[in-house]
């Protein structure tokens, strides 16, 4: 599902990634560890096309990461670290919010909220979630859109169905 060798990534001259070799077959629960500053989040962001690498090859879903359609990207779920929460809205209107621009029914929020254990703070402010509440409402968001690929930001690891 994610196959990549020899990336390679430079900026101004140094480099942060040289020759990673990955092969991430569905089922897989992935993690990246190490310290700040060893290239984890630059690795998601070339295997999730938000970045360009300067060498190697990688295929995400079958297909070059280059070349990875709109409707592709659909099918990669990405939990960024406390990102995209609008803090005065409900947890329901986060992910209407999310459902439109996905264009997903507002029939699956209430599940999803039951799937990640929200259901009791559907109508509470983004703002006035615990730090892991809130993580589990920006969790809430990839599972909608039921994506074969998921990153979760923060932990850096990755889950392939």
């Amino acid at each position: 599902m994610i196959r990549a060798n020899g990336i390679c990534k430079s900026f101004a001259g140094k480099k942060v990634l040289s020759g990673i070799d990955l092969d991430i077959k569905p089922g897989t629960i992935f993690g990246l560890l190490g310290p700040s500053g060893a290239g984890k989040t630059t690795l998601i962001k070339i295997l999730t096309d938000q970045l360009d690498f300067d060498g190697g090859d990688i295929c995400v879903l079958g297909k070059d990461v280059r070349t990875l359609t709109g409707i592709d990207k659909k099918q990669i779920g990405i939990m960024m670290d406390n990102h995209g929460l609008y803090e005065r809205m409900s947890c329901t209107d986060n992910l209407k919010v999310f459902a439109d621009i996905y264009q997903i029914d507002h029939s699956k929020i209430m599940d999803t909220l039951i799937k990640v254990g929200l259901a009791d703070s559907a109508k509470k402010p983004a703002m006035k979630l615990s730090k892991g509440m809130r993580a589990r409402l920006q969790l809430a968001r990839v599972f909608m859109v039921s994506p074969k690929i998921r990153f979760a930001w923060g932990n850096q690891n990755i889950s392939i169905n």
